[in-house]
């Protein structure tokens, strides 16, 4: 048995990544109209007649219920035209920060977003840099986190080779699995800040668990950068600290209210962000997670239809 066909349907901004995972394995693409009622309800079309498995592909931001709302009905729509089976693929997976109840009475947001992609009709998912991973254990599917550090690793290379003196740096120790993945694949040491409070004055600082800043090229890597104010402050006190130079890759550039004001005023030398969000600075790089997609969609979907397994 072969693979069965498959073929990618994306709105908006996701069909960037979209058409570049198309590409990768030569599937065809679909790119879907979508608008808003005046009343603010949601509306998806999805024109002619794709056959195969359908990767749905949105991304969460901005306005982010309404791009959940949308990415629900470009399933639905999917799997009203026939297709074998759907695989979302939320590029920037919003909600995904609320994953436990921190105060009585909170939902668990993220888990109710999987299950409603679920309700639409995806019965497998794949999303970049999840903010945590254990969240796709509420999917009730095959569920797959996209690692991005190879794209920022391709990347950061050249900086890397141009410095005397280089380490991966993760803004605390939640994101240190990043600066861990990052820094492997570009040789580096990783380490992550620690606060320090000044027991006169009760001054918060941050500096590197182990590492010294001074005299080195510092990369902070994470998942997602909002308002920009743990970057802008992180990156400022490394430069205080001695750093010659500071860069950032964060998966999903929000960028919202004044974080790029912030930013310029950090000292911060460049951001790398995916194409899972549009950045809106002019000293971000995109970089291309379709491939990536890809390949982990072929994953899901030889889960999903065993072809591989049949095979042997």
């Amino acid at each position: 048995m072969t693979r069965p066909s498959l073929f990618f349907a994306c709105l908006g901004y996701a069909c960037e990544a979209a058409r570049s995972a198309a590409k990768t394995i030569g599937a065809d693409l679909v790119e879907a109209s979508w608008k808003q009622f005046p009343d603010g309800e949601a509306y998806v079309r999805v024109a002619g007649a794709p056959e195969g498995v359908g990767v749905a592909v949105f991304t969460g931001f901005p306005e982010p219920s309404t791009r959940i709302v949308e990415g629900m009905l470009l399933i639905e729509a999917l799997r009203g035209l026939g297709a074998a089976s759907v695989v979302a693929a939320p590029l920037y997976l919003a909600y995904s920060r609320q994953d436990r109840r921190f105060l009585r009475g909170e939902p668990i947001s993220i888990r109710a977003v999987l299950r409603a992609l679920a309700s639409a009709g995806a019965e497998a998912l794949a999303t970049i840099d999840i903010h945590k991973q254990y969240s796709l254990e509420w999917f009730p599917g095959p569920a797959a986190n996209i690692d991005p550090s190879p794209v920022f690793a391709e990347a950061l290379r050249p900086v890397v080779e141009e410095a005397e003196l280089a380490y991966v740096i993760a803004p605390d120790k939640g994101a240190l699995p990043r600066a861990k993945s990052l820094g492997e694949k570009l040789g580096l040491p990783f380490d992550h800040l620690e606060k320090h409070r000044d027991r006169v004055t009760g001054e918060i600082t941050m500096k590197p668990k182990k590492l010294d800043a001074k005299g080195a090229t510092i990369i902070i890597v994470d998942d997602i950068v909002s308002t920009g104010g743990t970057l802008a402050k992180a990156a400022k006190l490394l430069l205080d600290q001695g750093a010659t130079r500071v860069y950032a890759a964060i998966t999903h550039c929000l960028l919202v209210g004044n974080a790029v004001e912030k930013l310029e005023e950090s000292g911060l030398e460049k951001l790398y962000c995916t194409n899972t969000v549009k950045p809106r600075w002019s000293k971000a790089e995109e970089l291309d997670v379709g491939p990536l997609l890809a390949r982990s969609v072929e994953g899901l979907i030889e889960r999903l239809h065993g072809y591989e397994a049949e095979q042997q």
